[in-house]
């Protein structure tokens, strides 16, 4: 039988060399985050750094996820939105997402695995069991607010498309025929304009 490799994770803070945690492809956020960050009167500060990503494509699933930025250092790549190049860290270490302070474990709803090998802090310090058992306990935390998280997003936005497909009605309505007609042409010149395109 083969030896299970152990777990060995230290991160490295300000010191790590290439920060993947922070230039990863996307930083998921749950509603869990959202919780924890109105409960913390935080949410305000870090709304503008958050995105709702709508399916493109079959297969896909709605989600919620930092923003990115060009990183100063090579435009090419990109790095989540709270990610603070200057001083190599996030700007909001102390409250970030639950991925975040899972990563690079994670969890798929039957085994632990690390999800980029490319962290440095890989192979850095010994776990104890302990820390292993608090750090399996959080990566499970994360995949159950993950799952909970795309059950109820397709429902949320929904109610929010809806209300605001509600409002727009009714602000129509309400319009004066000079008004309404204005809009048309607005809208008429617009699909024009795609065409062209």
């Amino acid at each position: 039988m083969a030896d299970k490799k152990k777990y060995n994770f230290k991160c490295l803070e300000t010191e790590c060399s290439n920060r993947v945690c922070c230039t990863r492809p996307e930083v998921n956020v749950t509603t869990g985050d959202l919780s924890r960050w109105t409960v913390a009167n935080v949410l305000q500060h870090i709304m503008g750094a958050l995105e709702l990503k709508v399916p493109e494509g079959e297969g896909e699933v709605i989600r919620m996820v930092t923003a990115r930025k060009p990183l100063e250092s090579d435009s090419d790549k990109t790095a989540c939105a709270l990610y603070h190049e200057e001083s190599n860290n996030c700007t909001i270490r102390y409250i970030r997402p639950i991925s975040c302070r899972t990563f690079p474990l994670q969890y798929n709803g039957e085994k632990f695995f690390v999800s980029n090998k490319q962290c440095p802090g890989i192979g850095q310090g010994e776990v104890t069991k302990e820390a292993l058992k608090e750090a399996k306990e959080l990566a499970e935390e994360e995949y159950d607010e993950r799952v909970e998280t795309q059950l109820a997003l397709p429902a949320i936005y929904g109610m929010i498309m809806a209300q605001m497909i509600k409002q727009s009605q009714e602000a129509m309505k309400n319009m004066s025929p000079e008004d309404l007609e204005k809009l048309e042409k607005m809208m008429q010149k617009q699909k024009d304009d795609e065409k062209e395109e």
